[in-house]
């Protein structure tokens, strides 16, 4: 097989004779022939609807065909027209246009020619290079090249010389780039006479066409920034993670004689895009150029005289400067297309038949290269063709640091020089913008923001010597007493920080080394550099690093650490990641900016980081640490895990806090998609031996990596039997929603997690514990999608995460992110409170104390770690990083006193920042030699000005209590333009042509704040800040326009009397309304819209995704002129302040007579009333024994000449005693204007008698409900509500035959009431399924009598087709009835109301999972605790039930265990020395078999303690005895007895006796609870996670946690909880023999580190031996050094030149690397870059050069090198 194919190579190649025969490729152009063409063309810009601007060109163009070759040209007449209106066609220009001479385009020029190919131009050196680009647009389109040159080899390619038709593919040169070119020759139809009638007796021509492939090009003139990720431009998006960002195509189409000449030609290159990046309605910019021949003619004339200078032009590409651009005339070699782009990712795997079209493709390109003998091209697959070598794409000189980038501007030639009105013009506009601000009433329509822009565009321009004059003129303002002074300094510096050129980042570092700006402002400055920065040189990043670790930086707070986190990301854009280095920066235009293999990372940035955060930790500095990790973690290179592996190996000793820092920092290298970060992601989940919240930080990561479905099914696995259940949760909820993605970016996640959500637990996890969660809004109708992520790490030691992310992406705005993390949620609280709240400890000696018992048992806990933390934002382009010791927090206080000192004295507040929150630019040629030009930016405003003044008093021991005041004046404007440009540059006119959308959005709150702050009790008084003036607070506007600028111009385009708005004939929405007049304050609602948006409000809502309908909400899909403004009317309102005021009240031990009777009128309409609220809490425990009453007020107070007060007070009242709730409302209005009017409701609810602890008894007893409520209103209305709610029979049958009943009847058989499933049993059996509801109404308006209208039409819409309606059954006037029947087990609803109107029924309307949960009327759990708890797994109110034999703990883990008679420690804690939190303790013991005594020490924060004691009852009696020992008062016996806490007014305890003799104790209103019936005790507490001992367990949430005794971990659970009792008196001998059994079986629980890519010496030797020379390093391939000398000798170093072999090529290294032996093995290796050559397998040099290193030779080779990357050892060992 291989002779047959080598014979046939060797045939191919012999028989083939070249293309020197002229014939093969014929020219269009005859010696002696003179062609007059008639040039038409135009360029044009348009939205889909509303005006076209553009420009116009005509001419006589004159060729000469002197001698072959060689053309003589020159344009007669050429003539130019500006385009500013509506065509009745898109492409028919109107025929009234003013066309204007054009200077100096009329002089005689060469063109130099190969058959139909140019191959340069001979320029007159008058001739700008503007007008150089149009002559080589208009050139381009006479180019027409049938020959082989440069052709693509593929097997549909083909054309036939002979009959003049076929398809091909080409590389070819013309003004818009060197690409792939699809010509397709044909004949033409009969009617082409029509077409050309004053040729029309000549022979039928031919049709060409020709077709650009922008996505396979050798050479780009372009430049682009800022282009959102997967966002693709250049070609087609044919990748699932990309999206088709700018469509463009460029058609020819010629129509030729066989043998010349070119009657006719056109060029049409059409783009696309939307002005706001994405959406349906895309503007568009069309240039045409059309040139006609008008006649030829014999030429006998002399040539033209040639001018005395000129220039030579070798290629036809768009030129920025006259130095010639080097193309690469190399073809592609295999008939695959392919994009240009380089993007950071791991190699796919390729399939063989993909290998073998590779080597045919080599083949092929052998061959060719042999036919056409030109040495100096090179071959290169279609995949390479495109590559981003550093010189690929080189259009103009990279200017210096001190020079601006004037290609940044309009990609237009321009002199290098800088313009001085630049600085005058800058200095005016910021004068106009400073005053502006000043009254932002105004700013929408100065259009203030797009000032800002033109003002950005002005000092882009500047060099450094300009911009430090510039700055000179303005600093002066920054310590200025004139507001706008202040303004323009504020102003300046952020537009220079938007500038994003090099010497603005020059006059950046001399601001911050001079100290001119410091601390947070220097911060804020120096965060957006990292997004604005448009040219990341190894120079610049090496500054900006040097600038962030210099001691100017590093000793300034917030500076330090936003310097460097701004740097590092920097570096990774612009350097480390090869996507955004190639994708975001304009490489294009200058070629990569920094080398691709400089290994300045390595060398230069992180050897310095890495040596800090090895001191910060040696130091224990963890804010420092955190701040390196976080900027080692940014770099995102693949080095950086050799960085975190010491610690994460354990080899280096941190925190937990900082190992989870770590790995959740690899996010960014996870992103690249790099297979070692994942490798070591999924190494330390799959180590259980690790800390959860570190394995929790490897899931959040994988999921970043996309793992593959292998990886996938094991984690799926893990759900099942993994020991923590954070790392269950966290990958049950990862899998199932990647899952769930449907956006097309999440396609292969989505993919690889569908292989495995089949094999996940069905169980679900609570809330608390980790997770993470995708939520992708994909909207392709309107080309929006959203995707968004919440990691979350949950805490051991309360329900707030450890660790909690929010991460949200749209394709315009890119990541935005929030991030919080620390190590205890629950330490942390304790700081804040042990600083901000005043305690005392009692000090009463307790028989059984939390101490006494720590030293009984030797509970000895460890010492807590220092606390950490930290907060992360990315918004709008700026990352900004605070991290936190524990001695941050506790100086915190402090802090805020200091704040307040300052606060008494009065200060001031002065901001202004603007930014662009995105910023993007896109520019290249179009068919007419000019520059389409778009431009995307989100320039955002915040303004603050104002003073403050109050003061802040702490809790004190004389006063507990803290209050605040604050009187506050305050200007506060928040404004946002979305401004999309799309155009092109007129070289002609040097105008700047396009058309575009503005949307503006604007808040403006001028007000005086008076806040006031007291337990309890809020006021807030607002009124004006400038009482007489209208104000608008809210502006809203979208503005489609088309406009015609001079270039340079410092007009906005909304203000140019030239530029034209797009209107539509009708308004769809007009609303000019007010509102307000009720309370004398008076705003007004006015505008209108054309967008069909707001034809109906319903369809913006009509994602199913959330976040997609929110952010719908701010991006109009129909885009269409749009105004709205909310308007403050401060002239048309008598009142001018408002008075806001909240207050709460509760009154223990109501012991109220009497009834609480129908609603009445009430007298007192004053806000904030203490006899209102007193009277109503009287009037709601009326009746009710022992009650606790709770009172809300409301009022608000509009002061002025028309004073209105409204109140609204509530009240509802209960004791645990008493079946009876009630409840009382009143609101009412007083108004000097209106006089007064009030509402009116009161009601009572009886509940039934519950049964905590036996579910059997709840079934045998009836559960009925009652409700009664009457309203009136209106003086005489009335409305009477009368409800029943009970459980059905039907419903008792079915918990009767429930399996989880059946199961705990057996447990109650074994005298075990209170196992989980009785607990489940118990909430669902108090659950009442039935509800009847019947509302009577007599003496209300017809108005009011409509609403029983709504609501049957409401009941019959919203059932849809649940539906049943019975129109003829009815209800009398005046009564409504409605009745519900719930399923709880199948989740439905039936529902039926009864009104005058008809009968609707609507049966199994679903209802949530937690219902019965809710609707529950059981003690001791209130009802949001069951609902928390049923998705929480009982987390979010924990409770522990010891029973007759088994134990559940705080954690769900169930054993079994019964009591003896030793005390046993059921739960104790002990605060740390100085901490915060109740001392508890909790003993229970069984002195007899059906008897359980129980013993509680508690001692609160505030010094009251209590000492209990629980005994059985006596024969005779249900009730337990009780002795309690307290310093706490004794205020109420009985049915309920209350001990009173003086220092915190309220009780201490409170206890009292159910039906079933149960009894409920109640330690701090919920703190701590308990139930006791004498056999079995119940004990619920929140607030003691993982700090509780005992046989309850740590209350983490992880029942593995419940295997730890004061001596350590135990198996067994008799040794679990033998290890918690006591050794007294009453020891039960058997329990301590167990006790000392479980000393001896104890064992230690250990961590076990992870090791990051290590293997031992035999692995990695084995694993060379079998491995090819070729291996996968992070996103690109890495190839091993091997050294081939065959003398056997000691192991070292040998310098060896490599080759590899790959895709039909030898590949040889320039130099010698270093490498080992074969019977050698490396020590430790490093990466290094080298050069190679390539040639094709079929070159006898090449395999001769091969078989020689082979040998342990080392030839030197020569030719086109590339860079590439070999994996070298430092040492050699045997």
């Amino acid at each position: 097989m291989k002779l047959l194919v080598l014979a046939v190579v060797i045939a191919a190649v012999s028989s083939y004779h070249g293309d020197n025969n002229p014939e093969s490729n014929p020219s269009p152009w005859q010696v002696g022939k003179a062609y007059r063409y008639n040039v038409k063309s135009h360029t044009l810009a348009r939205l889909e609807e509303g005006p076209n601007s553009g420009t116009a060109f005509t001419a006589n163009f004159i060729i000469r065909v002197k001698s072959p070759g060689r053309l003589q040209a020159r344009l007669e007449n050429p003539q130019h027209a500006q385009i500013n209106e509506q065509l009745p066609y898109e492409r028919d220009l109107p025929e009234n246009l003013k066309y204007q001479p054009i200077q100096n385009l009329d002089k005689p020029f060469e063109i130099s020619f190969e058959g139909g190919r140019i191959t340069s131009l001979n320029l007159p050196s008058t001739i700008s290079l503007q007008h150089e680009n149009l002559l080589k647009g208009l050139i381009s389109t006479l180019q027409v090249d049938l020959s082989t040159y440069r052709n693509i080899h593929g097997s549909q390619d083909n054309y036939d010389q002979e009959q003049q038709q076929g398809l091909f593919r080409k590389m070819e040169t013309d003004v818009t780039g060197d690409c792939e070119i699809l010509y397709t020759v044909s004949p033409v139809a009969s009617e082409w006479r029509r077409e050309l009638p004053k040729f029309a007796s000549e022979e039928d021509p031919i049709e060409i066409t020709k077709s650009k492939n922008y996505g396979h090009c050798h050479h780009r003139v372009a430049y682009h920034f800022g282009i959102p990720e997967g966002a693709e431009w250049t070609g087609t998006a044919h990748n699932p993670e990309e999206d088709q960002f700018i469509r463009r195509a460029t058609v020819s189409r010629i129509l030729a004689g066989k043998l010349g000449p070119i009657y006719k030609a056109e060029t049409t290159s059409t783009v696309q895009v939307h002005p706001h990046l994405y959406g349906k309605q895309k503007a568009e910019v069309h240039s045409h150029v059309h040139i006609e021949l008008e006649s030829v003619e014999q030429d006998s004339e002399a040539e033209w005289e040639k001018p005395e200078g000129s220039r030579t032009v070798k290629n036809l590409l768009y030129a920025m400067s006259t130095k010639q651009i080097a193309t690469h005339d190399s073809s592609s070699s295999s008939s695959s297309e392919s994009h240009e782009h380089t993007i950071n990712e791991e190699p796919k795997q390729r399939s063989r038949r993909s290998m073998r079209a590779s080597k045919v493709g080599a083949i092929q390109n052998y061959i060719s290269q042999q036919k056409k003998h030109r040495d100096d091209s090179s071959s290169s697959s279609s995949s390479s063709s495109s590559s981003d070598s550093s010189s690929a794409y080189i259009n103009d000189e990279m200017p210096g640091l001190n020079e601006p980038v004037y290609a940044a501007l309009y990609m237009s030639p321009q002199t290098h020089t800088d313009k001085k009105q630049n600085s005058v013009n800058a200095q005016k506009l910021l004068q106009d913008i400073a005053q502006q601000l000043q009254n932002p009433n105004n700013m929408p329509k100065s259009d203030f923001l797009s000032k800002f822009n033109i003002l950005v565009r002005l000092i882009a321009s500047m060099s450094t010597e300009q911009l430090s004059q510039t700055s000179r003129t303005i600093e002066a303002g920054k310590s200025s007493n004139n507001n706008i002074k202040k303004d323009m300094w504020m102003v300046y510096r952020d537009a220079v920080t938007q500038a994003g050129t090099l010497p603005a980042f020059q006059q950046i570092k001399s601001w911050i080394n001079a100290k001119k700006i410091q601390g947070e402002e220097a911060a804020q400055v120096v965060a957006s550099l990292s997004s604005t920065l448009r040219y990341p040189t190894k120079e610049v990043m090496i500054q900006f690093f040097k600038l962030a670790r210099s001691s100017e930086v590093k000793d300034q707070l917030y500076l330090n650490t936003t310097a460097l986190i701004a740097a590092t990301r920097f570096i990774n854009m612009g350097q480390v990641n090869n996507y955004t280095a190639h994708s975001f920066y304009p490489t294009h235009m200058y070629g990569r900016l920094a080398r691709k293999h400089d290994n300045f990372v390595l060398e230069q940035i992180l050897p310095p980081l890495s040596e800090d955060l090895k001191n910060a930790i040696q130091q224990q500095d963890s804010v420092k640490a955190q701040v390196y990790i976080k900027a080692i973690g940014n770099l995102g290179h693949p080095e950086i895990l050799k960085v975190f592996a010491p610690y994460l190996e354990g080899q280096i000793k941190v925190s937990t806090y900082l190992r989870t820092q770590m790995v959740s920092n690899l996010n960014v290298l996870s992103d690249q998609r790099n297979r070692q970060a994942r490798a070591v992601l999924y190494s330390i989940l799959r180590n259980t031996a690790e800390p959860y919240e570190v394995r929790v930080a490897a899931i959040h990561n994988i999921f970043i990596s996309n793992p593959t479905g292998a990886m996938m099914q094991a984690m799926a696995e893990m759900t099942y039997d993994d020991p923590s259940v954070h790392v269950r949760s966290a990958l049950k909820s990862a899998i199932e929603c990647a899952a769930n993605l449907r956006g097309p970016h999440s396609w292969e996640l989505s993919r690889s997690a569908q292989t495995a959500q089949w094999m996940l637990e069905k169980n679900n996890f609570g809330y608390q514990y980790s997770f993470k969660l995708f939520n992708d809004g994909f909207d392709m109708e309107n080309d929006l999608e959203i995707f968004s992520a919440l990691s979350h790490i949950g805490s051991d030691d309360s329900l707030i995460p450890k660790f909690l992310k929010y991460s949200v992406k749209s394709k315009n705005t890119g990541w935005n992110k929030i991030q919080a993390s620390v190590s205890s949620y629950k330490h942390f609280a304790e700081i804040l409170k042990e600083s901000m709240f005043y305690q005392q400890k009692s000090k009463s000696e307790h028989r059984y104390s939390s101490s006494k018992i720590s030293e009984l048992l030797n509970i000895k806990r460890d010492q807590s770690d220092p606390l950490e933390a930290s907060f992360y934002v990315d918004l709008a382009n700026q990352q900004r990083y605070f991290t936190f010791s524990e001695e941050d927090l506790r100086q915190l206080p402090n802090d805020i006193s200091e704040y307040f000192k300052k606060l008494e004295k009065g200060v001031e507040q002065h901001y202004t920042k603007i930014l662009n929150q995105a910023q993007v630019s896109v520019m290249f040629p179009v068919a007419m030699g000019m520059p389409f030009i778009y431009k995307y930016k989100e320039p955002t405003l915040i303004h603050i000005q104002g003073k403050a003044k109050g003061e802040f008093t702490r809790p004190t021991k004389e006063q507990p209590q803290y209050s605040a005041q604050m009187a506050k004046e305050v200007q506060f404007t928040y404004a946002r333009n979305i401004d999309g440009d799309v155009g092109f540059m007129d070289t002609i006119s040097n105008q700047h042509v396009s058309v575009g959308v503005v949307s503006k959005l604007q808040l403006n709150v001028p007000v005086k704040l008076d806040i006031q702050v007291k337990p309890k009790q809020f006021k807030i008084r607002a009124e004006p800040l400038h009482p007489e003036q209208d104000s608008t607070i809210v502006h809203y506007s979208v503005w489609p326009y088309s406009a015609v600028q001079k270039k340079d111009s410092i007009v906005p385009i909304s203000l140019d009397p030239t530029s034209k708005v797009v209107e539509r004939q009708r308004k769809i929405l007009s609303v000019d309304t007010k509102f307000g007049q009720a309370t004398s304050t008076v705003f007004q609602f006015q505008g209108y819209s054309y967008s069909t948006d707001f034809k109906n409000f319903g369809t913006v809502f009509n994602s199913p995704d959330f976040i997609t309908n929110i952010a719908s909400i701010f991006s109009q899909q129909d885009i269409a002129m749009t105004h709205f403004n909310l308007r403050y009317l401060a002239k048309q309102s008598q009142n001018m302040a408002v008075t806001l005021r909240a207050v709460y009240d509760d009154y223990y031990n109501q012991k109220e007579s009497g009834e609480l009777g129908p609603a009445a009128d009430q007298a007192d309409f004053s806000p904030n009333s203490e006899a209102r609220r007193q009277a109503i809490a009287k009037r709601v425990s009326a009746g009710i024994n022992t009650a606790k009453a709770q009172v809300v007020d409301f009022s608000a107070t509009f002061e002025g000449s028309h004073k209105a007060d409204y109140v609204l007070t509530a009240a509802i009242s209960e004791s645990p005693v008493d079946p009876k709730v009630q409840y009382a409302l009143f609101a009412g209005k007083n108004s000097a204007q209106h006089g007064k009017s009030q509402f009116n409701a009161v009601g009572t609810a009886k509940l039934p008698r519950s049964n905590a602890l036996n579910f059997l008894q709840v079934l045998d007893n009836d559960l009925k409900t009652t409700f009664e409520a009457d309203i009136k209103f209106n003086h005489n209305a009335n409305v009477h509500l009368q409800a029943e709610a009970e459980r059905s029979k039907r419903y008792t049958e079915e918990l009767q035959n429930h399996p989880l009943a059946k199961q705990c009847a057996q447990d109650i058989a074994r005298n075990n009431q209170y196992t989980h499933t009785c607990h489940r049993m118990l909430v669902l059996a108090h659950a009442p399924d039935y509800m009847k509801l019947s509302v009577n109404y007599k003496d209300i308006s017809n108005a009011y009598k409509n609403y029983t209208y709504h609501a049957y039409m409401f009941a019959k819409h919203l059932g849809f087709w649940y539906a049943d309606v019975n129109p003829i059954k009815t209800s009398p006037e005046g009564k409504v009835e409605v009745e519900l029947e719930a399923s709880y087990f199948d989740q439905t609803l039936n529902a039926s109301m009864l009104s005058k109107y008809g009968y609707v029924r609507m049966e199994n309307l679903p209802i949530p999972r937690a219902a019965p949960a809710a609707l529950a009327i059981y003690q001791p759990f209130q009802p949001q605790e069951r609902v928390a708890n049923f998705y929480t797994s009982h987390q979010y109110q924990p409770y522990c039930s010891v029973d007759g034999s088994k134990i559940r703990t705080f954690s769900n883990r169930t054993y079994d265990y019964t009591l003896t008679s030793s005390w046993h420690v059921v739960m104790q804690d002990e605060p740390q020395e100085h901490g915060i939190g109740a001392e508890v303790v909790v003993l229970a013991r069984k002195p007899k078999a059906n008897q359980q005594e129980v013993y509680i020490s508690y001692k609160s924060e505030t010094g009251k303690d209590l000492e209990i004691e629980i005994q059985p009852a006596p024969e005779g009696s249900k009730q337990p005895r009780v002795n309690v020992k307290t310093n706490a008062k004794k205020v109420s016996e009985g049915e309920l007895t209350i001990y009173w806490n003086d220092v915190e007014q309220k009780p201490l305890l409170e206890y009292y006796y159910q039906q079933d003799g149960a009894l409920m104790l109640n330690i701090e209103e919920y703190k701590f609870r308990t139930v006791y019936d004498g056999q079995r005790l119940v004990v619920l507490a929140s607030e003691n996670r993982q700090s509780a001992r005992g046989i309850c367990g740590s209350m983490s949430g992880e029942p593995r946690d419940d295997y730890l005794t004061p001596e350590g971990l135990v198996d067994k659970p008799e040794h679990y909880a033998a290890s918690y009792a006591l050794n007294d008196e009453n020891s039960d001998p058997r329990t301590q023999e167990l006790k000392a059994k479980a000393k001896q079986e104890a064992y230690q629980p250990k961590n076990k580190y992870t090791t990051v890519l290590r293997s031992d010496p035999q692995w990695q030797q084995q694993m060379s031996a079998s491995s090819s020379s070729e291996e996968d390093w992070g996103s690109e391939t890495v190839y091993r050094s091997r050294s081939y000398d065959k003398q056997r000798g000691p192991c070292a170093v040998k310098q060896q030149v490599q080759y590899y072999e790959n895709h039909g090529e030898i590949c040889i290294t320039t130099e010698q690397l270093p490498a080992c032996q074969s019977h050698c093995h490396g020590d430790e290796y490093r990466i290094q870059a080298a050069q190679v050559s390539c040639r094709p397998k079929l070159d006898h040099q090449y395999r001769a050069y091969r078989d020689q290193i082979k040998q342990g030779q080392n030839p030197t080779v020569t030719g086109v090198p590339k860079v590439k990357q070999f994996k070298v050892p430092t040492a050699c060992k045997a």
